[in-house]
């Protein structure tokens, strides 16, 4: 399985493209406050470049954590692994369809989106790690792909989302900062034994 999903996979190599986000990182104004901490654990280096190493230590980690341990919240009123998988592949969906819009000139605001609500009515916890961690990859992909081929005036174009202006390129940072965030619970509370 592993390998049909890597075939498939097109790296994030193409140097005329992803140069555009040389020397890119959001200023505080381009977000709003509630993701500071994602953004600001974000290393300033090209966003392109870490959206694909996190993609393969993702799914290489993900993979690794045992069956039973992925349907076990790690602490009482927390989300499972697979839950909390499938929150990272909805956001992600999200915040790249906010990039995309954005990026695109539309002046449309956006809605936000409520996690707990969409997690509801999610069906996260019957399906397996690896069912997930496929869509996973298909949706880091194609936020790669959408992210990497951009002008440097789609990068740093605004718009609004929840009521708040974010940059595409505030955007970005907080796809991969929201992962950094989510990777370290997982490895804080499920690769320990």
């Amino acid at each position: 399985m592993c390998f049909i999903v890597q075939t498939i996979y097109c790296p994030a190599n193409n140097y005329l493209t992803m140069k555009n986000w040389d020397n890119e990182y959001p200023k505080s104004s381009e977000y709003a406050h509630f993701y500071s901490s994602y953004v600001n654990n974000v290393p300033k280096e090209n966003v392109i470049s870490l959206l694909n190493s996190q993609m393969h230590e993702f799914y290489t980690i993900a993979n690794a954590i045992r069956g039973d341990k992925a349907l076990t919240p790690y602490a009482d009123g927390k989300w499972t692994l697979k839950q909390m998988i499938g929150h990272m592949i909805e956001t992600e969906r999200v915040f790249a369809y906010r990039a995309l819009s954005i990026s695109r000139g539309d002046k449309t605001p956006l809605p936000g989106m409520d996690q707990d609500d969409w997690m509801k009515d999610s069906n996260y916890n019957s399906r397996s790690v690896a069912n997930l961690c496929n869509e996973y990859l298909a949706v880091r992909t194609s936020t790669i792909h959408l992210f990497q081929n951009m002008t440097k005036e789609m990068i740093g174009r605004t718009g609004l989302a929840s009521e708040v202006e974010f940059s595409v390129r505030a955007l970005a940072f907080i796809i991969a900062g929201h992962e950094l965030h989510h990777l370290e619970i997982i490895r804080e509370n499920y690769l320990k034994e």
